[in-house]
């Protein structure tokens, strides 16, 4: 696992551990003392989607999505290679289609610009999240996708240098 890769995996578990202080912290605070933290609440949900989409990413990047290894797990060379280059294709296709109507969301919300009850933060900016993480999976999805498009290449390549000296 590369640098990168512990170092978000190292976020998701901070931020987590913070959301799990934070919520005894006003659990707390309501029960013993009949006041609770201002926000907390809101401050609980927008880290709940950093950590969902900030944790699909990272699922992608590592293909270790539950969806990603059942088939490839039991296939190897150009067979493994094409079903990569398939579901590469599929994601960049969803994430892309999905960050487009989140983006024209945002702008739509931005304009009208609701702010959150609790904290008064714009509700642009937790939308603008969820824009940014599909925006950063339909990316990854694309950079995987050239990359198995090579690995396939490679290995038809491979097939025929080794099929034809036989």
């Amino acid at each position: 696992m590369s640098l990168l890769h512990r170092w978000v995996r190292g976020l998701l578990g901070i931020v987590l551990l913070a959301m799990v202080l934070l919520n005894v912290a006003n659990a707390a605070g309501r029960y013993l003392f009949a006041a609770s933290i201002t926000g907390a609440d809101e401050i609980l949900v927008f880290a709940m989607i950093f950590l969902v989409i900030l944790g699909a990413v990272l699922a992608l990047a590592l293909r270790s999505h539950i969806a990603l290894e059942l088939l490839p797990s039991h296939l190897k060379g150009r067979s493994a290679s094409a079903l990569f280059v398939l579901h590469d294709l599929a994601t960049l296709c969803i994430a892309g289609f999905a960050a487009d109507a989140s983006w024209q969301f945002v702008q739509r919300i931005a304009a009208i610009n609701p702010r959150s009850m609790a904290l008064g933060l714009p509700m642009a900016i937790p939308h603008a999240a969820l824009l940014a993480g599909l925006a950063g999976l339909a990316a990854l999805a694309l950079f995987l996708l050239v990359r198995d498009l090579r690995a396939l290449l490679r290995a038809g390549a491979e097939a025929a240098d080794g099929g034809g000296g036989a």
